[in-house]
C-alpha cells in the first residue's frame, strides 16, 4: 500500500462532498496586468489593537514616513500597523470599519504629502545566500515586524503560523482562488512567480517540510505554467516541490477542503491543520514574506481586484492599505448610484459594505460592483420546503436545515451542538436554496452571538480569578499584620519588668470597667417589667438616676437661696423638687411673685441666722424650718400655694409615720443645752405619746411664728430698709421684656414697704416683751408628754425674745427714726 507522500508524488487527488459550479466571471479582470491607481489624499489606517496588546507610536500632528510603524507592542501575538504613505497625522479617531456592520473603530487618519518618502530601514534586496545564512528567529522577527497577515481573507498573523507546535511534513501553497470574479492571486502568480517561490523557500528553511505542493485550479493555465517554471528555476529540491492542478469546484479553495482534496484527510472539528502536520499559506502571503525578509519592507499594500459591470476600468491594482473605498470607485470610474451594491469579496462569501468611506484592509482581496443583471436584488424569503438541497451542497457535511431552525429561534447552544463553528460560510446552501433563504446570514448572526457569549464567560472567569486573588492577598496581608503584631507584643512582653506588668494590668482593668459602665449607660429604658427575682431592671436604674439628678439640682438651688441654713430635711427636698417641677409651667406673673417670695425668704433666713447666734440653742434644722416658714408667709401665687400645701401634707404624713414606727431622732448636745436654758432646766425629751400632743405642739409653734413675724414687721428703719432693698432686687430680677410684670412687682414691693412702716410706728418694745411673755406662758402650758412639740415651742420663743430685745435696743438708740421712701 502506498504511503501518503507516495500518493502525493503520483498526483493522486480525492473528492470532497458537496460543492457547486457558479459562473466564474473572471475574464472581466484578468485580461490586463496589475496596475496602480492614483494615490489618495487621505489614508485611514485602522488600529483596533490599541489598548489591548499595543499602544500608539504617533499622535495627531506628527509627521510620518512611508512604512513607519504606527503602533508599538510586545508579545508574540502582536501585529504592527504601518503608514501606507508619507505625510501628517491629522486625526486619531473612530471611523467606519470595513465590515458588514460598519461599526466605528479607532483609526489613524494620515494626510498624504505625495512625497513618497520611505523609512530608512527599507534596503536593497539581499541575495538568496545571505537569507540562507539567517537564523529562524531573525526571519520570524522580520516577518512579525513587517505586520504580515494571511492575505487569503482570514488575516491571521503569519509569524504565528510559521512557528507551529508540531512538525510540518506537508506545505500547501494555496493558489486555487475558486471564488467567482476574483483574479488577484492568478495575476500575482503570473507576474511575480519568482518572488512567490523565494517566499516558499523561506518557509521551507523555517519548517523543513518533506513535501511542498502549489495547488492551482485547472481554469488558470497561465498561472500553472509560470509557477512550474519558477519552481524549476529555484534552489528547492526537485523531488520536494511540485505544482498540483485540481478540478474547478467551489469551494475547493477552502483550507480544510483543499487539504481533503490533496491528502484525503479531514481536519477534526475544533482542530487546525498543524495537528495533522500540514501548513497552508496563500500565494500573496508568500510574496509578502519575500519582501519582508529580503528588503525589510512592511506590508503596506496588496493586490485588489476591482470588477463588475458597474465600473469602467475593471482589473487588478496595487492598493495601499487604508485607501478609502470611495477613492477606488472614483479612480475606476464607478457607473452606479448610491443605491448600487458594493460588495467586499466575491459574490459567494463577500458582504455588502454600508459605508464606502471605509478603508481597504489586509484581508480585502476584491471590491465587486455588480449590475442588476449580474446580481439581482434578494428575493423575499419563503418558508422552507425541506428539499434537502442545502445538505447536498454543504462541503463541510453539516445539516444546514437544523442549523437554520435553531439559529432563527435564537437557540444558539443547540446550533453549536450541530457543529455550527465548522461552517466556513461558503454560501453554497444559500446558493441552492429554492426558497431564497439567506442561510449564511443566520449562521453568521448565531456565530457572533456564540463568540460574544464566550467572551463574556471569559471575562467573567478572569474577573472571578482577580477577585479570588485579591481576597487571598488581603487575607494573607491580614495574617501577616496579625503575626507581626503578635511578635511585637511578645517582644514587648519579654522586655517588660514587674512594675510594667502591674501597670498594664491596672490599665486593662480600668478599660474593662469603663467599657462596662458605658454599656450599662447605653441600655435603652423601654420597659419596666420585674423579672420576678427581685432584681432591679436597667429601666428602674435609669429612672432612679433621673430622680437623684433632679433632687440634687433642687438641693443645690435651695442651698444657694439659703446659704446660712444647713442641709434641708427629706420633706423639704421633696417640696423643693415638687416646686421645681411646677415652676416650668408658671406664667410671667407667677414668676414675678415667686422672685419676690424668694427674696423675702432669703432675708428671713439671714435674720434667722442672727437669732440663732443670740439664742445659742437653735439647731441648724430648726433655723432652716424657720426660714422655710418665713418663705411660706410671703405672698405666693396660686400654683405655689398648692405646691406648698402638698409639701406640708407629705411632711405631716412622714412625721406621723416616723413617730408611729421609729424612735425620735436625738438632738445634738448644743441643741439640748439651748432648749434647757430657754425653758425648764429639768425638762427631758420623751417619746411622742399621742396625735393630740403633736397637734398642740404645732399650734404653739404656729403662735410663736406669728409673733415673730409681727415683731419683724415692727423692727427698726435699718431692718425695714433691708427687705425693701431685697424687694427692689426682686423687681430687678424680673425679665425686662415684660413691662406689665415689672409694674406689678413694684406695686407689691410698695405695699410691703407701707405695711412695714405702719407696723414700725404701732409697735413698741413693751408690746413685743408682753407678747414674748405670753409665748413663754404658752410654752409652759404645753403638754409635757410631747417632747418634740415642747422643744420646737421653746426654740420659737427664744427666737422671738431675741428679736424683741434687738428691736427694743434699736428703739432706745433712735426714738425718732422715720422710714424714708
Amino acid at each position: 500500500m502506498l504511503t501518503l507522500l507516495e500518493q502525493i508524488d503520483k498526483g493522486t487527488l480525492w473528492r470532497i462532498p458537496g460543492g457547486i459550479h457558479p459562473p466564474e466571471h473572471k475574464s472581466l479582470s484578468n485580461q490586463s496586468e496589475i496596475a496602480r491607481l492614483p494615490l489618495a489624499d487621505h489614508y485611514l489606517v485602522p488600529v483596533p489593537g490599541v489598548g489591548e496588546n499595543c499602544t500608539l507610536a504617533v499622535k495627531a500632528g506628527d509627521t510620518v514616513t512611508k512604512g513607519q510603524p504606527l503602533t508599538l507592542g510586545e508579545g508574540f501575538r502582536y501585529l504592527p500597523v504601518h503608514a501606507p504613505a508619507s505625510g501628517k497625522v491629522i486625526a486619531i479617531e473612530a471611523r467606519a470599519s470595513n465590515h458588514a456592520s460598519a461599526l466605528p473603530v479607532l483609526t489613524c487618519v494620515i494626510e498624504n504629502d505625495h512625497q513618497e518618502q520611505w523609512i530608512d530601514t527599507v534596503h536593497a534586496p539581499l541575495s538568496p545566500e545571505q537569507v540562507a545564512q539567517m537564523d529562524n528567529d531573525a526571519i520570524i522577527s522580520r516577518v512579525q515586524a513587517a505586520g504580515i497577515a494571511g492575505l487569503g481573507g482570514a488575516a491571521f498573523p503569519t509569524h504565528i503560523k510559521l512557528k507551529p507546535v508540531s512538525d510540518i511534513e506537508l506545505l500547501i501553497i494555496n493558489g486555487v482562488e475558486c471564488e467567482p470574479y476574483i483574479t488577484s492571486d492568478d495575476k500575482l502568480m503570473q507576474e511575480a512567480c519568482d518572488e512567490i517561490v523565494r517566499g516558499i523557500a523561506i518557509i521551507h528553511q523555517l519548517l523543513g517540510p518533506k513535501r511542498i505542493i502549489v495547488a492551482i485550479e485547472d481554469n488558470k493555465p497561465q498561472a500553472i505554467e509560470q509557477m512550474s517554471h519558477a519552481l524549476n528555476r529555484s534552489q528547492l529540491p526537485s523531488h520536494c516541490a511540485r505544482v498540483s492542478k485540481i478540478p474547478t469546484l467551489y469551494p475547493s479553495g477552502g483550507e480544510k477542503q483543499l487539504i481533503q482534496i490533496l491528502t484525503g484527510q479531514e481536519v477534526p472539528s475544533g482542530a487546525i491543520p498543524a495537528n495533522l502536520g500540514i501548513l497552508v499559506q496563500n500565494v500573496g502571503t508568500a510574496y509578502s514574506i519575500t519582501q519582508a525578509v529580503y528588503r525589510n519592507m512592511p506590508l503596506i499594500e496588496r493586490v485588489v481586484t476591482l470588477t463588475g459591470q458597474n465600473i469602467a476600468k475593471p482589473g487588478n491594482y496595487w492598493v495601499p492599505i487604508g485607501t478609502p473605498v470611495e477613492h477606488l470607485l472614483a479612480a475606476a470610474q464607478f457607473k452606479g448610484d448610491e443605491n448600487s451594491p458594493v460588495i467586499i469579496g466575491g459574490p459567494m462569501m463577500g458582504y455588502m459594505l454600508p459605508n464606502v468611506a471605509a478603508p481597504i484592509t489586509k484581508g480585502t482581496n476584491c471590491v465587486l460592483l455588480p449590475s442588476e443583471q449580474e446580481v439581482a436584488p434578494p428575493s423575499p424569503e419563503q418558508p422552507c420546503i425541506r428539499c434537502g438541497e442545502c445538505a447536498q451542497a454543504c462541503p463541510a457535511q453539516l445539516l444546514p436545515q437544523q442549523l437554520f431552525w435553531h439559529a432563527k429561534a435564537q437557540e444558539y447552544d443547540k446550533a453549536a451542538s450541530y457543529n455550527l463553528r465548522d461552517c466556513i460560510e461558503c454560501g453554497c446552501c444559500s446558493y441552492v436554496c429554492p426558497s431564497d433563504i439567506p442561510l449564511v446570514e443566520y449562521y453568521r448572526v448565531a456565530k457572533s452571538a456564540l463568540r460574544q457569549e464566550a467572551e463574556e464567560k471569559k471575562q467573567a472567569e478572569l474577573a472571578k480569578q482577580r477577585f479570588d486573588s485579591r481576597t487571598l492577598r488581603l487575607e494573607q496581608e491580614k495574617q501577616a499584620r496579625e503575626e507581626k503584631a503578635k511578635q511585637a507584643a511578645e517582644r514587648r512582653k519579654a522586655q517588660m519588668t514587674g512594675s510594667d506588668k502591674d501597670a498594664v494590668a491596672a490599665a486593662m482593668a480600668r478599660i474593662k470597667a469603663k467599657k462596662a459602665a458605658q454599656e450599662q449607660d447605653q441600655v435603652p429604658a423601654t420597659t419596666n417589667i420585674d423579672d420576678g427575682k427581685g432584681a432591679t431592671k436597667p429601666q428602674d436604674k435609669v429612672a432612679a438616676a433621673i430622680a437623684r439628678a433632679k433632687a440634687k439640682k433642687a438641693a443645690q438651688k435651695a442651698k444657694s437661696e439659703a446659704p446660712a441654713s444647713t442641709e434641708p430635711t427629706e420633706s423639704h427636698q421633696q417640696a423643693t423638687t415638687a416646686n421645681t417641677g411646677e415652676a416650668a409651667a408658671m406664667s410671667q406673673k407667677d414668676k414675678v411673685a415667686a422672685a419676690i417670695a424668694r427674696a423675702k425668704a432669703k432675708k428671713a433666713a439671714q435674720n434667722s441666722a442672727e437669732v440663732s447666734e443670740a439664742s445659742q440653742g437653735a439647731t441648724q434644722d430648726e433655723v432652716q424650718n424657720l426660714g422655710q416658714d418665713a418663705q411660706e408667709t410671703a405672698p405666693l401665687s396660686q400654683k405655689e400655694k398648692v405646691a406648698a400645701a402638698i409639701a406640708r401634707a407629705k411632711a405631716k404624713k412622714a412625721a406621723q409615720a416616723e413617730s408611729a414606727h421609729e424612735a425620735p431622732p436625738q438632738e445634738d448636745a448644743e441643741g439640748e443645752q439651748t432648749a434647757t436654758k430657754a425653758s425648764t432646766p429639768n425638762a427631758t425629751e420623751t417619746e411622742a405619746s399621742s396625735p393630740e400632743a403633736i397637734k398642740k405642739a404645732k399650734i404653739a409653734a404656729a403662735v410663736a411664728k406669728a409673733k415673730a413675724k409681727k415683731a419683724q414687721q415692727a423692727n427698726s428703719e435699718e431692718q425695714v430698709a433691708e427687705p425693701v432693698a431685697t424687694d427692689e432686687q426682686a423687681v430687678q430680677a424680673v425679665p425686662a421684656d415684660d413691662p406689665g410684670a415689672i409694674k406689678k412687682a413694684k406695686i407689691a414691693a410698695a405695699v410691703e414697704k407701707a405695711k412695714a412702716k405702719k407696723a414700725q410706728q404701732e409697735k413698741t418694745g413693751k408690746e413685743v416683751a408682753e407678747q414674748a411673755a405670753s409665748d413663754e406662758q404658752a410654752i409652759q402650758e404645753a403638754p409635757v408628754e410631747d417632747a418634740e412639740a415642747i422643744k420646737k415651742a421653746k426654740i420659737a420663743a427664744a427666737v422671738a425674745k431675741a428679736k424683741a430685745k434687738k428691736l427694743a435696743k434699736a428703739q432706745a438708740e433712735n426714738p425718732n427714726n422715720e422710714h424714708k421712701d
